[in-house]
């Protein structure tokens, strides 16, 4: 885990970064389609199909977009401790729709990308998503066409221009105006001590460009190139990555104490913002990658990818029931191919001709038997792949449900209670596997920090009188009060649900929805994993995560 007191590389950008983004984007990018959504904490990423992946985060340290593949989103999804709220706005919103451009506002850190997704004939929904990358402001910004703001991630900070500048349900605001003289409105001639005095450069590449002035042909073409001001236009051969101490810039040409950086913008950027989030999240769940938890995780998940291949040859059945049937059908004359041959076929919607895989050693007759064979395999076995990898999937989310508690659990500075010792509500000398136990005033509180010992819990040591916590619709621990049908205190009931909010995907949140009902309410479901269950007459409660006494 990274302690409080190592330092995170930070990702310093500037306006003339933002341009090439948008310069990049809306060459490179315009056109593809979100496929794929994924967040946590402070990031999202969008997957562009064909292009790839662009993340966009909005921690004040390391905000930004860039390029990331696909691994990396896969270990920060893992890594994530929350889903922010704007995630289920953009899969409601632009999920499936086709990036149109890109543009710089107010030539400051401001980036905005519209997307077009069709709602009806000939009618298209409009969307703009917008990143606000500097420390200061940095949020993410969902609007609709006419930036009225649909969601955003950080609703209000001080002294940003105004309560209702990003607030839903109003028209969106950009930041203040930083003060200076627009890219348009340039002189012919700059001197360095004019630099200052110019939007549209971050103070990186100012420093930079004023030690290096002297020794650049043409300073002042460079910085026209930036913003399109010359007769050449934009072109991506004006923004070449380079670093220049915490400041990644871009220029027309390498700048004297500045480090070049390989890629365009967008992959220089996200090269560097993969390797900031994933120092700055790494926590107990990073430094135990290579646990228990995580080895048989990832053997389960190559079994997965095993069968999931498996079941699409399985849906591919009647399919070669039809080349089988096509086959026999052919009377014409002899067929001849390498690997694949020609057959008209007789469908439901009328003829149609069909590629069939056919081997030239084997007759006609013999290839059709070959496809009818196949035809029954991925018939009979279709049932028992789909049962199986419906199986693992379970096993894989009782894991990481396992992962998760356990790191909550060595949060705590405490451990299982070892055989030998009264377990909670049992005998001397009885273990209790995976379940914690607080005492909290005259109260005990029992934890689930397994998915069996949330079962254990709920369904072996709580009376139908006790009070059951569970946080809402996120993994996490079963939580006890046993009641002894004594009348609990409020300021127990919340100390409870805070632990729950704890023991919880939530527990990074600043604030959680803990629901709260009576164990004689709460039912396990057939046929799920161990500990889920459905339960009734549910009480909730919003509390910060937290243990007794703790701090974290």
């Amino acid at each position: 885990m990274i302690s409080a007191k190592q330092e995170v590389e930070t990702v310093q950008i500037g306006p003339e970064m933002v341009k090439a983004w948008a310069v990049e984007i809306g060459s490179s990018w315009a056109g593809a389609r979100v496929r794929r959504i994924e967040g946590a904490d402070t990031w999202v990423a969008l997957e562009l199909f064909p292009k790839g992946y662009l993340i966009f985060s909005w921690f004040p340290e390391s905000c930004g977009c860039g390029i990331v593949s696909r691994e990396i989103i896969e270990r920060l999804a893992k890594l994530g401790k929350r889903q922010p709220p704007i995630v289920l706005a953009l899969k409601s919103q632009i999920m499936g729709a086709r990036l149109t451009g890109a543009k710089q506002i107010n030539a400051d850190r401001v980036l905005a990308l519209h997307f077009s997704r069709p709602v009806g004939m000939e009618v298209s929904q409009a969307r703009v998503l917008i990143l606000e990358a500097s420390p200061r402001f940095s949020n993410l910004i969902l609007t609709d066409g006419e930036l009225q703001v649909l969601e955003t991630e950080c609703h209000q900070r001080p002294d940003d221009g105004g309560p209702e500048r990003t607030r839903p349900g109003f028209p969106y605001l950009p930041p203040p105006a930083v003060s200076g003289l627009s890219p348009a409105n340039w002189p012919p001639q700059i001197s360095p001590d004019d630099l200052g005095g110019f939007r549209g450069i971050g103070k990186g590449l100012i420093e930079t460009l004023k030690k290096a002035w002297d020794f650049v042909e043409n300073p002042v073409e460079g910085l026209s190139r930036i913003y399109g001001l010359g007769e050449r236009g934009f072109s991506l051969d004006s923004y070449l990555p380079q670093r220049a101490g915490k400041a990644l810039l871009v220029f027309p040409c390498i700048l004297s104490g500045a480090k070049a950086v390989s890629g365009s913008p967008l992959e220089a950027t996200g090269s560097e913002l993969g390797t900031a989030i994933l120092e700055r999240v790494a926590g107990v769940a990073a430094r135990n990658a290579g646990s228990r938890f995580s080895r048989e995780t990832r053997h389960l998940r190559n079994r997965l990818e095993g069968l999931m291949r498996q079941l699409a040859e399985c849906e591919q059945a009647e399919l070669w029931k039809k080349y089988g049937e096509a086959l026999l059908s052919y009377t014409e004359g002899i067929l001849e191919g390498e690997n694949e041959v020609d057959v008209p076929h007789w469908g439901d919607s009328g003829p149609e001709m069909l590629r069939v895989p056919f081997d030239s050693r084997l007759t006609r007759v013999q290839n059709a038997q070959a496809c009818f064979k196949r035809y029954r395999k991925g018939k009979d076995i279709k049932a028992s792949v789909e049962a199986e990898i419906g199986k693992l999937e379970r096993e894989i989310a009782s894991l990481e449900q396992d992962e998760m508690l356990a790191e909550a659990l060595a949060l705590c500075g405490e451990g299982i209670q070892e055989k030998g010792s009264r377990s909670p509500g049992g005998k001397k000398g009885q273990k209790d596997s995976g379940v914690h136990r607080f005492e909290i005033d005259v109260f005990t509180v029992l934890v689930g920090t397994s998915a069996k010992g949330n079962r254990q819990v709920t369904f072996k040591m709580a009376s139908p009188e006790d009070l059951w916590f569970h946080v809402k619709d996120l993994p996490g621990a079963h939580v006890v009060v046993k009641t002894g049908k004594r009348t609990v205190p409020q300021a127990v009931i919340e100390k409870a649900a805070e632990i729950a909010a704890f023991f919880s995907k939530a527990r990074t949140s600043p604030h959680a929805v803990v629901e709260m009902t009576e164990k004689r309410h709460v039912r396990s479901r057939q046929g799920q994993n161990p500990g889920e269950v459905l339960y009734t007459h549910s009480r909730a409660l919003t509390v910060s995560p937290r243990l007794p006494g703790g701090d974290y």
